[in-house]
C-alpha cells in the first residue's frame, strides 16, 4: 500500500509538473505576443490537453502519457475533481470581477483612493506591499484584513476602485495576468466537466 501511495504521489507530481510547465508559459506567451484579445486564446489549453490524451491513448506518448492519462481520469472522477469545480467557479468569479471592476472603476473614486492612500504613505506597488495596514492596528488591524476581503470579494464601487488602481500601480499587469487566469480556469472547468462527465461515456461509443 505505502509502495502504491509513493507511486501515485510521485505521478501526481509529475502530472502537475508537467501541466504547469507546459499550460501557463504557452497561454502567457501567446496572449502577450499573438492575441491580445482574451478570446484569441481560449480553447489553447482544452487543445493541448485534449491533444495529450489522445496521443496518450494511441501510445505515442510512451510512460509519460500513460501516466498523464491515468491522473487526469482518476483525479476528474474523485471527489477532488467536484472541489477543484467548486474553486474554480469561485476563482472564475473573481477574476471576472476584478476584470470588471478595473475596466469599470470611476474616475473620481480612483481620485479619492489615490489621495487616500498618498496620506498613507501609499503612491506604487512597492509602497503598497510595504504598508503597515493601512492605518489599522492591534485589535483592529484583523477586522482591517477581513473587510479589506470582503471589499474586494463582494461587488463594490470601492473594490473595483481598489483593482483599477492597484492595476494602475502594476502599468496594467494585473489585468494582463487576471486575464491569463481566468482564461486558464473557464478552461480547466470545462476540461473537469468533460472528463467527470462525458468522455468516459463518448470513448465506448
Amino acid at each position: 500500500m505505502k509502495i502504491t501511495t509513493k507511486q501515485d504521489a510521485k505521478e501526481k507530481l509529475l502530472t502537475i509538473g508537467l501541466f504547469t510547465g507546459i499550460f501557463l508559459p504557452v497561454r502567457l506567451v501567446f496572449y502577450t505576443y499573438v492575441s491580445d484579445y482574451w478570446i484569441g486564446s481560449f480553447g489553447l489549453i482544452t487543445g493541448i490537453m485534449l491533444s495529450l490524451i489522445y496521443f496518450s491513448n494511441k501510445g505515442k506518448l510512451g510512460k509519460v502519457g500513460y501516466i498523464v492519462n491515468k491522473q487526469v481520469m482518476s483525479f476528474s472522477k474523485s471527489r477532488y475533481g467536484k472541489i477543484a469545480m467548486i474553486q474554480t467557479v469561485f476563482f472564475i468569479y473573481f477574476f471576472s470581477l476584478a476584470i470588471y471592476g478595473i475596466e469599470t472603476a470611476p474616475q473620481d473614486q480612483k481620485d479619492i483612493v489615490i489621495g487616500i492612500l498618498a496620506a498613507e504613505g501609499v503612491e506604487d506597488l512597492s509602497s503598497l506591499t510595504n504598508a503597515d495596514n493601512l492605518g489599522f492596528k492591534g485589535g483592529l488591524e484583523a477586522w482591517g484584513i477581513i473587510g479589506g476581503l470582503a471589499i474586494i470579494i463582494i461587488p463594490n464601487e470601492l473594490g473595483f476602485t481598489l483593482f483599477s488602481v492597484i492595476n494602475d500601480f502594476t502599468d496594467n499587469w494585473l489585468i494582463h495576468f487576471t486575464t491569463v487566469f481566468l482564461i486558464e480556469h473557464l478552461e480547466v472547468f470545462g476540461l473537469v466537466v468533460y472528463f467527470r462527465y462525458f468522455y468516459k461515456r463518448k470513448s465506448r461509443t
